[in-house]
């Protein structure tokens, strides 16, 4: 008979054998190989910073493309904290805030409540110079600013300058602080109730609505505004509070070069300075 052969032929058997014998040898190889002393553990990706009120605002500045130069906060009072910080200590004039500190001094000094606040809300002029010279004008600044805890706040070298009071962001929500917190019911009622009835234009028919009164249109607000020229550059200023029960404290610094910026797009960009600020608060406001 003719001799049968499997139907794997001799070659894949000896593939077979020698395979296992690969196996064997690799397993060999493993088990001599020393055992890890523990689980390697990698590291957690790290997490992003958190975001601060100055990180916030130097976003914001760096994206925001705006000729001017700007300093400014957002404080909550109610938590006693910033939730936006930009530059708050550098020292700028006052311009029309600075009747707020009028006001203060001329309310203790029995002036007529009315005019007191006839000069907060159309941020009258007159009003001021003749308040001015009843609370003895620097006189009444240097007082104020160790009062309140001002740490940058003086008083003009000229006497009859009241605008060019110095302050900063910080020390107008120090100013705002004391308002609501050590001045007499009465008298705050006069200066607030002024602010949150602030006129769309001034007694010299300057336009009052940029920065957070257009913001925070549809929010609580009171404000103070102030403006000035020709020095030779243009000042515009926004301060005053936002949101129920006068929560959060906003102050908002610009200033431009008036040979290239004009009133109206400095108001445009302070306003669009305070609608950052308005978008900052939490909710609801």
């Amino acid at each position: 008979m003719p001799q049968r052969f499997s139907v794997f032929g001799r070659k894949p058997i000896a593939g077979a054998v020698t395979a296992v014998a690969v196996v064997a040898l690799a397993f060999g190889v493993l088990a001599a190989l020393p055992e890890p002393e523990g689980v390697i553990e990698f590291a957690p990706a790290p997490s992003p910073e958190p975001e601060t009120p100055e990180s916030l605002a130097a976003d914001f500045m760096a994206e925001a493309g705006l000729a001017g130069e700007f300093s400014f906060v957002l404080y909550d009072s109610a938590e006693d904290r910033y939730l936006v910080s930009y530059r708050p200590d550098d020292v700028h004039f006052t311009m029309s805030v600075a009747k707020v500190l009028i006001a203060v001094g001329a309310l203790r000094s029995g002036a007529d409540p009315a005019r007191v606040a006839e000069m907060i809300s159309r941020s009258d002029d007159p009003i001021a110079n003749e308040l001015w010279g009843v609370v003895q004008g620097p006189v009444l600044i240097e007082e104020l600013a160790d009062e309140m805890g001002l740490e940058h706040t003086t008083p003009s070298p000229d006497w009859g300058r009241w605008g060019d009071v110095l302050t900063s962001a910080s020390d107008i929500v120090a100013m705002y602080e004391y308002l609501f917190t050590e001045l007499p019911p009465e008298q705050r009622a006069v200066i607030v109730d002024a602010m949150a009835a602030t006129t769309d234009l001034g007694s010299d028919g300057y336009d009052q609505t940029f920065g957070i009164p257009t913001a925070a249109a549809g929010l609580d607000w009171a404000v103070k505004q102030g403006w000035g020229c020709c020095k030779p550059d243009l000042f515009l200023v926004s301060t005053g509070t936002v949101g129920a029960d006068h929560r959060y404290i906003a102050a908002v610094f610009g200033t431009w070069d008036e040979r290239q910026v004009s009133e109206e797009e400095g108001a445009a960009e302070m306003t669009a300075v305070a609608q950052f600020l308005v978008d900052a608060l939490p909710e609801p406001a």
